[in-house]
């Protein structure tokens, strides 16, 4: 009687050690994700991830150099976007994440104050007013 009950305490452990990251997963977060990730942090990891993904199938041989250049340089831009956007709001607030612009999205080059266009490739850098 104390075998059985010992050995269904164990089952139990055992279901649970195997089935505690599918039941992360079920919750919607990645097993060691910080409770909160705001979304431009999400679009940074993408970004960085897909760079790397990138890089991995070129050396594979599964991507020309023509395709790896405009797939990183989209990343790129996504991930620069997103890093100029936290670093403003970690300087000064949500509001300033929208107008600072330090780099290029296109590019990457670092802009000069008040730019409205990139001096090195000559991207928008400003939205239009609607």
């Amino acid at each position: 009687m104390l075998v059985t009950a010992l050995t269904w305490i164990g089952v139990a452990a055992v279901a649970l050690f195997v089935g505690w990251p599918l039941l992360q997963a079920r919750s919607g977060r990645e097993p060691g994700d910080p409770d909160v990730v705001s979304p431009l942090e999400r679009q940074k990891r993408d970004a960085f991830a897909a760079i790397k993904e990138a890089e991995f199938d070129r050396s594979m041989g599964k991507l020309s150099d023509e395709d790896f250049a405009a797939l990183t340089g989209r990343y790129r831009s996504q991930a620069l976007a997103a890093i100029t956007a936290l670093d403003a709001m970690r300087r000064g607030g949500d509001a300033g994440a929208r107008r600072a612009v330090l780099y290029c999205p296109q590019c990457g080059v670092k802009l000069v104050a008040r730019a409205n266009f990139c001096g090195s490739c000559g991207h928008a850098v400003r939205q239009r007013a609607a």
